[in-house]
């Protein structure tokens, strides 16, 4: 897809599907934390088993993810949005129905996928849709996108749980947006106007996954996402039982998180314009790592309601920045590139939501959440490295 080839009409569509497509899979992402206490009491599952629910969708993330970056750079974005679109309805459908925790772990699975294939995609059409000077900011608000998803699924949560109503309904109301977005997709797909580079581009992706950038960005969104879905994963369980909030608060501290991500982004379109890239991440990382450490020293939910919206803050700009950077490294296979860090992104996604489970099993959840401190610090001093050798014009060993 070329910035310079396509109707202002089209982009504009194209643009409303991936917006769209992002904020359909945040209300997937986000339902499952939102309801987590109640999953837990349905199936009668531990914190080990309910970890299940995460590992097992970003594997199914990291496949897709994969795969469709690829295809998208062979045969367009636009597909990969409907197909992705699809599944997670399929997936939201079949958890909402599911009897077992069997069921209801490839209801997540299916889910995952769908993920996938519309957060490569999604994220790699706006990079292709927008040139450099505007494509930092673009992206930190295709995010916001997902932000208010994110926020409008714990919080149906919440107000379901506060009426005494089932859970489940959280799930069926994201099959349906599921389906009105796979529609938004289908019609951009079907107006035949996107033309994927890799037709004019013929690069040997594997040189990607050796290249220097690609994966100390890869490193680096590994370690966003293993803090932030660490974090976000557990923040209404943590609530419930380390802060001893009532159930709807619990649930709504998904959606506190997820508005300080959607402001963070919005105030990301202005300051992506006056820092640079890995100067913003820096900065949101340092200040991210603070407002976590002071999240899991405080004992009251209302202090706790207070400091969850300023993580977000400063979490907010690190993904859709990190994806910049790397759009800047290799435009011409931005697909490519983008499924191999997305991948990478899954992969703490994978890895750290279900240790957090696994270790608070062990010790207790405040003390599993120190995970997540530790991953931004790490982060923190990989683009700090980063940073100083941008400055100074020098390769980064």
């Amino acid at each position: 897809m070329e910035v310079t080839k396509t109707t202002t009409g089209f982009r504009r569509l194209a643009t409303a599907s991936a917006f769209a497509s992002l904020f359909v899979f945040a209300l997937s992402n986000t339902v499952t934390p939102a309801s987590l206490y109640e999953i837990g009491r349905f199936y009668h599952a531990s914190d080990s088993q309910l970890s299940w629910l995460f590992r097992i969708p970003m594997m199914g993330f990291f496949v897709a993810v994969l795969l469709a970056g690829r295809y998208a750079d062979k045969r367009g974005k636009m597909p990969m949005l409907t197909v992705g679109c699809a599944f997670i309805a399929v997936g939201a459908g079949l958890f909402a129905a599911a009897q077992s925790f069997i069921v209801a772990v490839i209801g997540a699975l299916l889910m995952g996928m769908g993920g996938g294939f519309s957060e490569c995609a999604a994220m790699a059409a706006v990079a292709d849709l927008y040139d450099s000077s505007k494509r930092t900011a673009m992206l930190n608000g295709a995010q916001i996108s997902f932000a208010v998803g994110a926020v409008a699924a714990p919080l149906a949560i919440a107000k379901l749980l506060h009426s005494g109503m089932d859970w489940r309904l959280g799930y069926i109301g994201t099959a349906i947006f599921c389906v009105v977005g796979a529609v938004l997709a289908g019609s951009a797909w079907s107006a035949r106007q996107e033309k994927p580079q890799a037709q004019e581009h013929h690069g040997d992706w594997r040189h990607l996954v050796k290249d220097r950038m690609v994966l100390l960005l890869s490193l680096g969104i590994l370690l966003y996402v293993g803090a932030e879905s660490g974090q976000g994963s557990w923040i209404a369980l943590y609530f419930k039982k380390g802060l001893q909030a009532a159930g709807p608060v619990a649930a709504a501290s998904v959606a506190f998180f997820w508005a300080g991500i959607g402001a963070g982004r919005f105030a990301a379109t202005w300051t992506s314009r006056r820092l640079s890239n890995y100067a913003l991440i820096c900065i949101s990382l340092a200040f991210a790592a603070i407002c976590q450490a002071a999240l899991l020293v405080v004992h009251s939910p209302v202090v706790g309601l207070a400091t969850v919206p300023l993580l977000g803050f400063g979490l907010a700009p690190v993904w859709p920045t990190i994806l910049s950077c790397a759009g800047d490294e290799h435009p011409m296979q931005s697909g490519t590139v983008f499924g191999i860090v997305v991948a990478a992104g899954s992969l703490g996604a994978a890895i750290f939501p279900p240790t957090v489970g696994q270790v608070a099993d062990a010790v207790g959840l405040r003390h599993a959440l120190w995970i997540c401190f530790i991953l931004l610090a790490v982060n923190f001093g990989v683009f700090l490295r980063l940073w100083i050798g941008k400055r100074k014009g020098t390769a980064v060993v």
